[in-house]
């Protein structure tokens, strides 16, 4: 088994494909830093400007209609969060590398989507390119040849997930500085109050909840990498379930019946900042539901690459 995941390793970082994408991440985080740095207000003057983005959030909030139930919460917290911050005196847009690290968190789909390439590419790659017949011809059962594909793709997805973690608080140390790691995070939590979290705390929270969505997230892109024998099919099928997915829950959330629906479940933050985006959900429903989708997702995804015959591939 461990031959076979280091072999399937070398096939994903041997490739120029998995370099240009991680360049591309650290380019992206070079540019958000670039415009968090370009739109600070002067020092000293992050009070009226506060002051300017709450009135601008109040009449949004009276004068908008027609938003998504998700949206005009996500206005409200920040109105919630902007008026605290006024009241005790505290500069929202001061930023350090732990801050900005939390602020480059923003870019999760765009690792995401890095990942599923990977994933979705994984398995098809072998039918598509033909070499899933020496492949199968090797001593190791297809139970074994699977599983290291998986695990080279969630060990992908989590050097990834560090990729965006350690060039973040690079380049924020970089343009910002390394002061306030003990600074508090502003947020409002699930039962709609306003609560400060030390920053680091928020930053481990934030991308701790984002690798159990990469795993599951990974893992429909893998069972389509197992489904179509065609990488570009897989891949873009699995981008855009990923895309589409949560648009579609969050369009369709006065539903109760969206919770059932994956995307609905995968965002664990949900339950600690803002609170559910559907009524009637709560963290165990949402940890059963994601079980219950891998359990199935994983099992059809044995079922196929087992049962196939490859000898027409």
């Amino acid at each position: 088994m461990i031959n076979l995941l280091i072999n399937e390793n070398l096939k994903i970082y041997l490739r120029s494909r998995t370099w240009i994408l991680w360049a591309l991440l650290v380019v992206a985080i070079g540019l958000v830093a670039w415009t968090t740095l370009s739109s600070q207000p002067h020092v000293g003057a992050w009070r009226p400007q506060l002051i300017t983005n709450v009135q601008s959030l109040q009449t949004a909030l009276t004068h908008t209609k027609g938003l998504p139930r998700a949206s005009m919460q996500q206005l409200r917290e920040q109105l919630l969060s902007d008026r605290y911050d006024l009241k005790h005196n505290l500069d929202p847009f001061r930023t350090d590398a732990w801050k900005f690290a939390s602020t480059a968190a923003n870019l999760d789909v765009l690792a995401m989507a890095f990942i599923l390439v990977i994933a979705g590419d994984i398995v098809a790659s072998e039918y598509a390119t033909g070499t899933i017949k020496m492949l199968l011809t090797q001593t190791a059962t297809r139970t074994r040849i699977l599983v290291s594909k998986y695990l080279a793709t969630l060990l992908f997805g989590l050097a990834t997930t560090l990729v965006l973690v350690v060039f973040s608080i690079a380049i924020g140390a970089a343009v910002f500085g390394v002061q306030g790691a003990g600074a508090p995070t502003t947020y409002v939590n699930a039962t709609g109050q306003v609560e400060q979290m030390g920053v680091i705390a928020y930053l481990l929270m934030t991308y701790g909840f984002f690798l159990v969505e990469m795993i599951v997230t990974a893992t429909i892109a893998f069972m389509l990498s197992t489904i179509f024998r065609s990488s570009a099919l897989s891949i873009t099928v699995a981008i855009l379930t990923f895309l589409v997915g949560s648009t579609l829950v969050e369009a369709l959330s006065r539903f109760s019946w969206v919770k059932y629906i994956l995307f609905a479940n995968t965002n664990l933050t949900q339950y600690f900042v803002g609170g559910p985006r559907i009524a009637g959900m709560t963290l165990g429903f949402s940890i059963e539901m994601m079980i219950a989708y891998f359990i199935v997702m994983l099992g059809l995804s044995w079922w196929i690459f087992v049962k196939r015959d490859v000898s027409y591939s």
